[in-house]
This record gives structure tokens, C-alpha cells and sequence, in this order.
């Protein structure tokens, strides 16, 4: 895939909608930037 392929991915596909249907929990919020909590690290 080319870069453009990816910037084309990124137009339709909100990364935030993906966290939320995988359940992810959003910790933080700072303008463009969101953090959650690894689903991996939470097992311990």
C-alpha cells in the first residue's frame, strides 16, 4: 500500500469509533491526541 492509500483510509475511518467498538477506554484527550488503556497490559 502507498501513503496515499492510507491517507485515503484515514478520510472515511475515525480512529475513535474504532476504540470505542473494541471497547477500548479513552483516558485522555488533548486536542488531536487520544490515549487509552492497552487491552493487553489490563490483564495483568
Amino acid at each position: 500500500m502507498d501513503l496515499s492509500d492510507y491517507k485515503e483510509v484515514e478520510k472515511h475511518i475515525n480512529i475513535l469509533n474504532i476504540a470505542y467498538h473494541l471497547c477500548l477506554e479513552i483516558v485522555e484527550t488533548n486536542g488531536y491526541e487520544n490515549r487509552a488503556i492497552c487491552p493487553f497490559c489490563r490483564l495483568q
